[in-house]
């Protein structure tokens, strides 16, 4: 770092095209140089969430995206536009002269936030947050950068401020990321912008006609706004015995820390379910040491939503690191006096166990509404401003929200966070921010990460860019009713976003043209 912020020629005007970004170093410091509509702006060059290398993501207009899990950022002044960072970036003077760019670094943080409303403590509006997860989070921060000035209360049932859920099933659970990473804030930010997190809070009833919660303590709370964000609760073995220990779900941070300390012990773990945090799950306690067995009622991993090829692929990386699976099977019955012993299968095959792991998925946490219609899988369904009713609004995995053919639920973390940044723009401005966002999630296979963007509900054809039963690189764009619905990708970051960028602008070419090969960059900056 340069102590007196010197201002440092970086590179001639000719050597970055419109639309084109480099790192270059200002003394001893990396700095992100970005030439967008003719001006050059110079940022912070790592993600503020995961610190990813901006340089390997891809420009879109003045829209610059992660590659690794595309947080979006507005290069003119490092504002963070889309989930699921928090933070924007640091950006630095830059000047011409004589067609050389010179760097002045301004700062040494490695992130800023977005302009943010301070709390008026003579406003009596209160906006109360039900919920503490991603979309909660992102929607009180919003409600701030929005403009609201009053209270800001947020009720969770968990003893956490909000946490990075995702790596509950990843370097969380694998012990390679210690407590202190995974708060999404620090105490003292809520404080700072007047957001209250109370902790330990369950919500028994919420009455919107009376505009009222009731706590499982008795007390009771009015507000003037409410989002609902409440999340989802893990599913359960039909008919099992619910007082028999041993038997864990993987959602929350102390579901991650406990079954942590069972993994360092070696000890034999069933897991119950092979789709993601199933098997991040089985990958991250198979780390630790533990002995794991997968079973699954799909006869190949992941079949319905990524196909059999990609399914048959994943499932070889973790045979390779000792992971058993019985596929195609069902759970009979589990084992055990008092505490789990076994597992036993629909065929009577009984699978030794010290402790199991429920990877069932979840269903939409919505049983305390009153005179909330619910749809029948218990969520809930918005406008395409996430509003429910007047004042009353919804975020996150509970959510389906309006697309051009109908209305879709979500369970992925960049949603539920983007989501919640939009809510929390309307509530604080009514009608200021429609939903539109094509979804995206990643997940972590043996430390390979899979891309997916879109949403395809039945999947009539895959078309595939690269073999992925050969290839270390490939696309696959899953078809539904004659249209591209969906992409997977692995190690084809800049491909992932410039499809994405054209499914948000609705310019994804047709499946005839997708067949014969597209070059997706070039794509993008054609329009």
């Amino acid at each position: 770092m340069i102590a007196d912020y010197t201002e440092v020629p970086v590179c001639h005007v000719d050597d970055l095209a419109d639309g084109e970004m480099k790192e270059v170093s200002v003394g001893d410091t990396d700095v992100l140089l970005v030439r967008a509509d003719g001006q050059f702006y110079a940022l912070h060059p790592h993600c503020a969430h995961y610190h990813a290398p901006l340089a390997k993501g891809l420009l879109n207009g003045y829209r610059l995206v992660c590659p690794w899990h595309n947080t979006c950022f507005d290069v003119r002044n490092g504002q963070r536009l889309e989930a699921p960072a928090l933070s924007g970036l640091p950006t630095h003077e830059v000047r011409i002269e004589d067609n050389q760019v010179f760097v002045r670094l301004t700062t040494a943080q490695e992130t800023q936030d977005n302009p943010m409303s301070s709390p008026d403590e003579a406003s009596e509006e209160t906006y109360v947050i039900v919920g503490g997860g991603g979309a909660g989070a992102f929607a009180a921060e919003a409600m701030r950068e929005g403009g609201f000035t009053g209270k800001i209360l947020m009720l969770t049932s968990s003893s956490q401020v909000p946490y990075d859920r995702p790596n509950c099933s990843k370097e969380y659970l694998q012990d390679e990321a210690p407590d202190e990473w995974m708060p999404l804030r620090s105490e003292e930010f809520y404080k700072n912008y007047g957001i209250e997190v109370r902790t330990g809070q369950k919500v028994t009833q919420l009455d919107p006609a009376k505009k009222s919660i009731e706590l499982a303590s008795g007390e009771t709370i009015t507000y003037d706004k409410v989002l609902l964000c409440s999340g989802g609760k893990p599913n359960t073995l039909p008919g099992m015995d619910s007082e028999l220990e041993g038997v864990y779900p993987l959602r929350s941070l102390h579901d991650s820390s406990t079954l942590r300390e069972l993994g360092k012990q070696g000890k034999r773990v069933v897991i119950i379910g092979s789709s993601f945090i199933g098997l991040e799950g089985a990958m991250s306690l198979r780390k630790l040491g533990a002995t794991v067995t997968v079973v699954g009622m799909e006869a190949v991993p992941f079949a319905k939503i990524l196909g059999e090829k990609i399914g048959r692929v994943v499932q070889k990386w973790h045979e390779a690191e000792g992971i058993q699976f019985h596929l195609g099977r069902k759970v009979d019955h589990l084992e055990g006096d008092g505490a789990v012993s076994a597992v036993v299968l629909d065929n009577g095959e009984r699978l030794p166990a010290d402790f199991v792991l429920l990877g069932l998925g979840v269903k939409p946490r919505t049983n305390f509404l009153t005179d909330v219609p619910l749809e029948k899988d218990g969520g809930i369904k918005t406008d395409e401003y996430l509003r429910v009713t007047d004042d009353l609004y919804a975020a996150g995995d509970i959510v389906h929200y309006p697309v051009a053919d109908g209305y879709q639920r979500i369970e992925h973390w960049k949603v539920a966070g983007q989501q919640g940044y939009v809510v929390g723009m309307n509530m604080a401005k009514p009608g200021e921010m429609p939903y539109r966002e094509v979804p995206f999630f990643w997940t972590n296979q043996q430390g390979n990460r899979i891309n997916y963007i879109g949403q395809a509900t039945q999947v009539d054809d895959i078309v595939y860019d690269g073999d992925p039963s050969t290839d270390d690189s490939f696309l696959a764009f899953y078809v539904q009713a004659n249209e591209i619905k969906a992409v997977a990708g692995l190690k084809r970051d800049q491909d992932i976003i410039a499809i994405r960028e054209l499914m948000q602008a609705d310019r994804m070419p047709s499946v005839e043209t997708v067949r014969k090969g597209v070059e997706w960059v070039s794509a993008l900056k054609k329009g």
